[in-house]
């Protein structure tokens, strides 16, 4: 009789009372030390142990025993207020209760693999579209939103289909098309240099003569000039947006642009201005690009992004307005102004660029068809655009079967089966049939394939997974997106699952610039940076919050975990490290004096520094809090959750949420003290708040701060609001960042807390893994899994605990080398 059989019958008869049949070790711990509060008349938290029969089967049953087990190995069950279980009698109990969780669960694994079967996200789905297609169309705002499950929207679990979901590839998949079969004739395009002085509504101002009357009636209306000008530039004082008019600059077409400006910042005490440049089409405004300008010396400054021909470009700068008394530019005129102002030499356009044209993603779409391009005299227009070229296949049908099979064979990732081209093979001939063109024909076999089950859904069959299998989830891990060449190559030559290869080919994406997406879909969701707009801080009491700002929140993270994987520095950086990623809108707000411009760069922290690891970044400490207050439960949760991989359960329905006192009369720590006196919250709370109250040294958008700020009560504090403008507040309540551990460790503020918490290293090396192994695998961690994360971490830390070393180790374990 197996031990899985004679562990789980055991707990059959000792729950449900049904003969006589030896019983493992569980019994009597259970008898002494649970059931006096897990009876069916107790029945605390909702738990009745002596009717809770073992059927792992049942989800419900399978999570209630792993949970138990949970709580007893962790030290939380029986309380601390009990007679605590002799040390070999909890051992014995939790190896009995192990065995037959762990051999139920690892059995449906090798029949059913960890990973159901599971389909592209929507920023998979277009990063994949664009290599297939070879274009840079947004596509993932056409498709709904996928529903995270374990902090990642890449598990399977998650992604599910609907009738919209259908409805809306069809209509991506229509937009990606008519981005990649383009036959017009080439754009005529745009490299041209412009001048803010011939913006008609500059020009307009400028020219108006000061003080004439747009009101006759009225004496106040007179004109107030709001520019200077010279030879060379224009100089702003206001902080709206200025265009490059339609009337200057008109976009020729969607495509990607190089744009070029010059300016700097004049009247500014030597002090850089940061520029922000923008697309606007009278609909949605989006930030293409931000530069740092500096004093009275002009500054060139050139970037690449698409445009979709409808826009236009706005620059906009938040550091203007006002003078060091605070009197705004409206009131005093731009001859009189003595505040800060950005001087604009000129802007350059040049696009839409292509190396070629018909576009690459012609032949992508289409594969090697002949065109024949249109003379003046053969004029044919296609939605409102002039044709510049037809397809000329010399055989319809051949074209049709050679375009869709060499297609469909790159969308799906691997070599096609026999016959798997057919259907959307029929699918064109029946276009064709029906009188329909080639590109049409070509048009209705694509859109199937770019909707078909082989494309949207990772192919995977429960055990090892095949080479080309193993490429798909490798590149979907690292990059986001399809296999490369180099890694279809490998795979199909079957070498991909050597463990050598495997390594260098994860190197390799590594080092390229794709593994970006890596880097940014990862730590957005891990961190939960992506909720980065979740809240908007009280303008009142943190008015330099700002666009800048929050884009360096979350560049910052991103930042400082790329030099983490780059450097393989140890994991244990994530709570301390001595050095941050800043640029000089970061550094200000982190009171770091001596860091300049826009790039993100390594800086060494001052050792007494509270900065340092991730927990306080501005970012993290943002999106874990209000725009209002900060609460140490909400922070704590964070830490627990994804530092330690612990997260706490939810609150009993019947405990309401602490409502924050806006008014600054008491302290977080004092509204809490009410909710750990109850016995049904203190289990938790001594866990949870003792992170948080660390983190309270800092405010809802990560400035540090020795009391709370308040709108109502406290001495008057005059600041200086980005280096110029003075904004007041009322000084709070003194904030204490002490606290005490569940373990009774005690510390004063954040920089203790962060030394007890490198203690805890080999636990945030077991939940980085973990995390690590659900984004790249597409499953959450399951009971199964635990010994194998463990020995993933034991790996990772015995060749130095490295990041890098870290995601190798992830790589090479069963874990992802399997369904």
């Amino acid at each position: 009789m197996s031990r899985f059989f004679v562990s789980a019958f055991g707990l059959c008869l000792f729950m449900g009372g049904l003969g006589a049949a030896p019983l493992p070790p569980v019994t009597p711990f259970l008898e002494q030390h649970c059931t006096e509060c897990h009876d069916g008349e107790v029945k605390k938290g909702g738990l009745d142990l002596t009717g809770l029969a073992f059927k792992p089967e049942e989800r419900k049953n399978f999570d209630a025993w792993v949970k138990v087990y949970d709580r007893v190995s962790q030290g939380e069950m029986p309380p601390v207020k009990k007679p605590r279980p002799e040390p070999g009698a909890a051992k014995s109990f939790l190896a009995a209760l192990k065995t037959p969780l762990h051999d139920y669960e690892t059995a449906q694994q090798k029949e059913n693999g960890r990973t159901v079967l599971r389909r592209l996200n929507r920023t998979e789905y277009e990063n994949t579209v664009h290599d297939l297609l070879g274009i840079s169309l947004p596509l993932k705002h056409i498709l709904p939103e996928d529903t995270p499950l374990h902090g990642f929207d890449t598990v399977a679990e998650g992604l599910r289909f609907s009738q919209l979901q259908i409805e809306k590839y069809l209509e991506a998949a229509d937009a990606a098309l008519d981005a990649a079969i383009v036959l017009t004739k080439k754009p005529v395009g745009i490299n041209q240099r412009y001048s803010y002085k011939n913006e008609p509504g500059i020009r307009k101002n400028l020219d108006t003569p000061p003080g004439t009357l747009s009101d006759k009636t009225n004496p106040k209306s007179g004109h107030r000039v709001m520019f200077r000008e010279n030879e060379k530039e224009v100089i702003m004082f206001t902080t709206g947006d200025y265009l490059v008019g339609l009337k200057q600059c008109r976009l020729p077409g969607p495509g990607m642009y190089r744009i070029r400006l010059s300016g700097n910042a004049v009247q500014s005490d030597g002090e850089p201005l940061t520029l922000m440049i923008y697309s606007n089409n009278y609909k949605n405004k989006r930030l293409l690009s931000y530069c740092e300008l500096p004093a009275d010396k002009p500054r060139e400054f050139e970037f690449t992004t698409r445009l979709d021909g409808s826009e236009h470009i706005v620059i906009n700068c938040d550091r203007v307005g006002r003078d060091k008394k605070g009197q705004n530019i409206y009131n005093v005129g731009a001859a009189e102004f003595q505040g800060t102002g950005l001087a604009m030499q000129w802007i350059e356009v040049e696009g839409p660029l292509s190396a070629e044209w018909p576009p690459a993603s012609l032949k992508k779409a289409l594969g090697e068809v002949p065109l024949t391009e249109l003379g003046e005299k053969q004029k044919k227009f296609r939605d409102g655009k002039q044709l510049g070229y037809e397809l000329a296949p010399t055989d319809v049908k051949l074209a049709v079967k050679s375009g869709l099979t060499s297609f469909a064979a790159r969308a799906f990732r691997r070599p096609l089966e026999q016959d798997e081209a057919v259907p959307y093979i029929a699918l064109a001939q029946q276009s064709l049939d029906a009188g329909g063109s080639f590109e049409g024909a070509m048009r209705v076999g694509l859109r199937a394939i770019l909707t078909s089950p082989a494309f949207l859904l990772l192919e995977e069959h429960p055990g090892r997974l095949s080479d080309r299998a193993l490429a798909a989830r490798l590149a979907y891990f690292l990059t986001s997106s399809m296999p490369d060449e180099e890694l279809i190559k490998v795979a199909g030559e079957g070498r991909l699952t050597q463990p050598e290869v495997l390594k260098a080919q994860t190197e390799r994406l590594l080092k390229s610039p794709r593994a970006a997406a890596f880097v940014t879909n990862f730590v957005g969701q891990w961190l939960e940076l992506k909720n980065i707009d979740a809240t908007t801080p009280d303008t009142k009491l943190y008015p330099e919050y700002d666009m800048l700002l929050k884009l360096g929140m979350v560049t910052e993270t991103e930042a400082f975990f790329s030099e983490m994987l780059k450097s393989n520095l140890p994991v244990t950086n994530f709570i301390q490290s001595d050095f941050v990623m800043v640029n000089r809108r970061m550094a200000e707000h982190y009171e770091m004096p001596g860091v300049a411009g826009e790039e993100f760069r390594r800086v060494v922290l001052p050792a007494d520094s509270p900065r340092g690891g991730v927990l306080t970044q501005a970012g993290v400490l943002k999106v874990t809090a209000n725009g209002t207050v900060t609460s140490p439960v909400v922070r704590g949760a964070w830490v627990m959750k994804h530092l330690l991989g612990q997260p706490p359960p939810p609150p009993p329905a019947s405990v309401g949420a602490i409502e924050p006192d806006t008014r600054g009369t008491t302290t977080i720590r004092e509204q809490l003290a009410k909710h750990r006196d109850s016995e049904s919250c203190a289990s938790c709370h001594k866990s949870i708040d003792p992170p948080g109250f660390a983190l309270e040294s800092f405010d809802v958008i990560g400035g540090y701060r020795e009391n709370y700020r308040s709108n109502e009560k406290g001495a008057n504090v005059k600041r200086k609001l980005n280096g110029q403008n003075i904004w007041q507040y009322k000084e709070g309540l003194p904030v204490d960042a002490s606290g005490e551990l569940a373990d009774g460790r005690k510390f004063q503020d954040i920089r203790e807390f962060k030394k007890l918490l490198l203690d805890e290293k080999a636990q945030v090396m077991r939940a980085l893994a973990g995390n690590l192994v659900t984004y790249g695998t597409g499953a959450g961690i399951q009971f199964a899994d635990r010994d194998a994360i463990e020995a993933i971490a034991k790996l990772a830390e015995a060749e130095g605990a490295g990041l890098r070393t870290l995601v190798h180790a992830v790589v090479q374990s069963p874990l992802f080398l399997s369904k």
